[in-house]
């Protein structure tokens, strides 16, 4: 029980116990007794009339986003809301308690492309969350995820922005007092992950305060070290990086945009590095050392050896398969007709996913194939 009465109407709602504390409220779970359930009721500490101001604003507006990922508002007092009672683990305790490197990769992937859905629909209504960080995503027991805490979200024709944020998990724009966009929201997502890859903040070592002093000068977040015994797969930091760009131009237009991209990494394997080529760049030159394969996503590529044309390319085939097999130098030169997207596959890459379990399917026989052709020729030439 409370030791202090909470404001609420005694008829309806039984006091009960205090679940967490911050320095701007505290919430306590009580019994509904209308409605005959618990739910979490939220009071600013201290009552002041900003602090109040704030707590209303913030119950309006989660009450607006009627999304999965966004935990419900039941009721609004003068100086409390009520809200759904979530129970579960924080995305900072998943990492810990998930002993399965793959499995806690694959849970944080399955996580975030859902925050990602939330957030787009929050976008689309103009809100932007700013406040993305592990404290603030729950994992329900039967694997609900949620978004929590909204309560210095920006909302679409605000421009007094206060200055707010956590140490450590906000964007420079955003430390700077700057108006947020999605792509900020998009920061605080690539955060996440390069928290779950590098057990690490991805602004630790500045203070909210030293971030916004930064301005001009802010320094890029930089790429992520592995944690002992877990894995640090490529497109995983790429996608990460990606999103941490320090200019919000440079990063995902979007969390659709950026979930698309986890999506692919969770079913395309996330050992094989996603590449993008302009029309006209030159992937692979021969007389090059070998040292991976490429599998072509979208667009199409010529082959060329000794300066003239051989091959056409296109979505689905593979090129350079003899660095699987042999290494050396590369017998051709791939250039890119149109834009290019690749994947790029090592010998430890592609024995990192096939451990992964995940997907290789018509890949690997394609592979496999060419690789036998590779070393039937290799045989007959040394024959």
């Amino acid at each position: 029980m409370s030791d202090t009465p909470l404001p609420l109407d005694p008829l309806r709602y039984q006091d009960g116990k205090l679940l967490a504390t911050g320095g701007a409220a505290a919430i306590h779970v009580v019994r509904d007794q209308v409605l005959e359930r618990p739910v979490a009721v939220k009071i600013p500490i201290p009552a002041a009339p900003a602090d109040l101001a704030r707590m209303r604003r913030e119950a309006q507006v989660t009450a607006q986003l009627d999304h999965p990922v966004v935990v419900p508002i039941y009721d609004l007092g003068p100086d409390w809301f009520t809200m759904k009672r979530v129970q579960g683990a924080t995305f900072g305790d998943m990492l810990r308690a998930e002993k399965d490197p793959v499995a806690a990769l694959t849970r944080v992937i399955d996580t975030l492309v859902r925050v990602c859905e939330g957030l787009a629909f929050a976008h689309h209504r103009g809100v932007v969350h700013r406040d993305l960080k592990p404290e603030n995503v729950m994992i329900g027991s039967f694997g609900q995820v949620y978004l929590m805490d909204w309560g210095i979200a920006q909302v679409k024709g605000e421009t007094d922005v206060p200055f707010a944020g956590t140490a450590g998990w906000t964007p420079p724009e955003q430390a700077r007092g700057e108006l947020c966009d999605a792509r900020s929201d998009v920061w605080g997502i690539g955060g996440l992950l390069y928290y779950a890859l590098s057990g690490r903040k991805p602004n630790g070592s500045l203070t909210l305060d030293e971030r916004g002093a930064t301005g001009t000068e802010a320094q890029p977040v930089p790429p992520p070290n592995a944690i002992p015994g877990r894995p640090l797969p490529p497109e995983l930091v790429r996608i990460a990086m990606k999103a941490l760009a320090l200019q919000p131009g440079d990063r995902y237009p979007d969390t659709v945009a950026l979930a698309a991209d986890l999506h692919g990494a969770r079913a395309d394997g996330w050992w094989f590095e996603r590449r993008s080529f302009a029309e006209g760049a030159e992937i692979l030159r021969q007389g090059q050392d070998a040292d991976d394969t490429y599998f072509i996503v979208e667009g199409r590529c010529e082959v060329c050896q000794n300066g003239g044309p051989i091959a056409e390319l296109g979505a689905g085939d593979t090129f350079g398969e003899a660095a699987l097999v042999s290494g050396g130098a590369r017998t051709a030169t791939v250039t890119a007709t149109t834009a290019v997207v690749v994947r790029v596959i090592t010998r430890a890459a592609l024995d990192e996913e096939c451990r992964r379990g995940g997907w290789l399917g018509v890949l690997v026989k394609q592979l496999a194939s060419r690789c036998m052709e590779l070393q039937l020729d290799l045989a007959k030439r040394k024959g």
